[in-house]
């Protein structure tokens, strides 16, 4: 009955002063110690301290670390020795590799990438991904990533002067006797 008026209370409690928020701390530790204590045949209890290490590694870590403890070192060694042991079994093995792994990721915490920068040529290996092709006069490809762009650019646009009157599809733009531009509708005009 105790434990559920404490646990009902828990948004209380964070919130709170400090001494009710040791409280709270402690019966945190007090329902973790009694997990820890259950007794599970065959696993040693390994099954729930590497469940309890899961949920709390992060922070356990990162509190030893400024308090300049090397406990997590220890554990996560502890826990390497009794992956190389026989007497293991596999499923806690893999639980436990697991267990390692996460903690070789930063407990699997991502943390923000650096500031944003406009991609340039030179730091975005994909900067020119969706950049047009051009062709030359002797149909040779060139994109924006060539070096010789901004020559054979030009020259494209030159070609382009050739044909003033002609759109990309090879229409001709003057309408006066086109046999394609009489048969329009003149409602659409």
């Amino acid at each position: 009955q105790r434990c559920r008026t404490e646990y009902e209370a828990k948004d209380q409690a964070a919130k709170g002063d400090e001494v009710t928020r040791k409280r709270f701390h402690a019966f945190v530790l007090f329902l973790g110690e009694l997990y820890l204590n259950l007794e599970i045949k065959g696993t040693n209890g390994q099954v729930t301290r590497a469940d309890i290490l899961q949920l709390t590694g992060s922070v356990l870590e990162d509190t030893w670390k400024e308090k300049g403890k090397t406990d997590m070192e220890e554990i996560i060694q502890r826990i390497e020795n009794v992956v190389l042991d026989a007497n293991c079994s596999r499923d806690v093995k893999q639980m436990l590799l697991k267990l390692v792994e996460l903690r070789s990721s930063n407990w699997g915490r991502v943390h923000a990438t650096s500031t944003y920068r406009e991609a340039t040529p030179e730091n975005d290996p994909n900067y020119f991904m969706n950049e047009p092709t051009f062709y030359t006069s002797d149909g040779v490809p060139f994109t924006a990533a060539d070096p010789d762009y901004q020559e054979k650019y030009q020259e494209l646009l030159e070609r382009e002067d050739f044909f003033p009157d002609y759109e990309e599809n090879g229409t001709d733009l003057s309408g006066a006797g086109d046999p394609y531009l009489d048969d329009i509708d003149d409602e659409m005009d």
